[in-house]
């Protein structure tokens, strides 16, 4: 959302006590961008006597001359959010049409080359140029260089994040009653990430044995320079397709991010895995529980900037050291369309494959969803 015109630069003022820096910005702001005719300075003593009662911390300019002030908290997959006093709720504004940004606050910044500055300024040479200071190094880079940025802050819930689907499908015939429901949360540090998610999916029809998944995944990334990352993760799944009653798998690896800009990211991860695997007792066809060592490749994509809609897809490969021949596969799509308020609707695919899966169960096990979300 990009706010328009007079009003918002009337908005604007409202607010707490500016740094000098802010309002000398301000005064370049209010000239350059000649908001002001010349004939009308008389009335900048006044303009600024109201900045300095109700002025805020960091402004923003866009390709249009447009101008709002508030605090900003980030900027990621190409969408910056502003916190202003005037409204109820964040403004969600698209990077690319930001052409300038003044701050006194300190970033976590990462550029496109995947060069990481934290406590980091941001100070705008020219339009659509940065000048980012970390603790090691200085780069002025253009405007679209800037992959993403995060307000350095102390309190836990500013650090938060969460997503929430849900999904129900009813038909007449045999019965049939279906639904999914998902959650993640995530938590980001300066250079730790945490994330946790959550699915189920549950059917049942008449004279059918009812089908159960539920899959809980727990991971954290330290994130190096350069783009490269250590993780580490356990993930657990209960599926009667496979006749898994619980598969417990941890994991432990190094990851490097090809490809990160305001567009998408793209990564890849290398490691190994500890996998122990519980069966559901079949009286006729009964099958050990098991636990192997296995090998772990796996890469991730991200597309962000394709008008409302987002694009997430992993695959993962367990080649297994301790099972001779043995191969694991997990594989997982979704597509998200944004709406207002934060609500969203999503469709996805997740399929496991096995090939050496218990006596009687299936090789192959796939669920297709689709849903309401919303994300805070």
């Amino acid at each position: 959302m990009v706010p328009t015109g007079e009003l918002d630069c009337q908005k604007a003022v409202v607010g707490s006590f500016p740094s000098p820096k802010i309002l000398r910005d301000w005064i370049f702001i209010v000239v350059s961008r000649k908001i002001f005719p010349m004939k009308h300075l008389l009335l900048l003593p006044a303009v600024f006597s109201v900045l300095l009662v109700f002025g805020q911390k960091d402004s923003l300019i866009f390709d249009g001359g447009q101008i709002i002030v508030g605090e900003v908290k980030d900027m990621n997959r190409n969408i910056l959010t502003i916190e202003t006093d005037y409204s109820d709720s964040d403004f969600k504004i698209e990077w690319e049409k930001v052409t300038e940004f003044y701050s006194d606050q300190l970033y976590m910044v990462q550029i496109t080359d995947r060069t990481v500055f934290t406590n980091a300024t941001m100070v705008f040479q020219k339009p659509n140029e940065v000048k980012i200071t970390g603790e090691l190094s200085t780069r002025v880079v253009p405007l679209s260089e800037v992959a993403y940025f995060r307000q350095v802050e102390t309190g836990f819930w500013s650090k938060l994040s969460a997503t929430i689907d849900l999904g129900f499908n009813l038909t007449k015939a045999s019965n049939l009653q279906q639904y999914n429901a998902a959650a993640t949360v995530g938590y980001k540090s300066a250079q730790w990430t945490y994330r946790a998610t959550y699915q189920q999916n549950r059917s049942q029809q008449d004279e059918v044995d009812p089908v159960r998944r539920t899959e809980v995944n727990a991971n954290a990334d330290y994130a190096l320079r350069n783009g490269v990352f250590f993780g580490a993760g356990l993930n657990f799944l209960s599926n009667t397709e496979q006749l898994l009653d619980l598969r417990t798998t941890g994991y432990l690896g190094v990851g490097y991010y090809i490809v990160r800009n305001n567009h998408m990211y793209w990564q890849t991860f290398i490691g190994s895995a500890i996998n122990s695997e519980n069966f559901t007792e079949v009286p006729e066809e009964p099958s050990e529980d098991r636990d192997s060592f296995e090998g772990l490749i796996s890469t991730e994509l991200n597309l962000y900037n394709l008008g409302d809609i987002d694009v997430f897809t992993n695959i993962a490969w367990y080649p297994s050291f301790t099972q001779k021949g043995r191969n694991r596969i997990n594989y997982s799509i979704s597509v998200a369309y944004d709406m207002p308020l934060d609500f969203y609707i999503k469709t996805g695919l997740t399929l496991n494959y096995d090939d050496q899966p218990a006596v009687g169960a299936s090789e192959t096990d796939y669920v297709l969803t689709g849903g309401f979300g919303w994300e805070f």
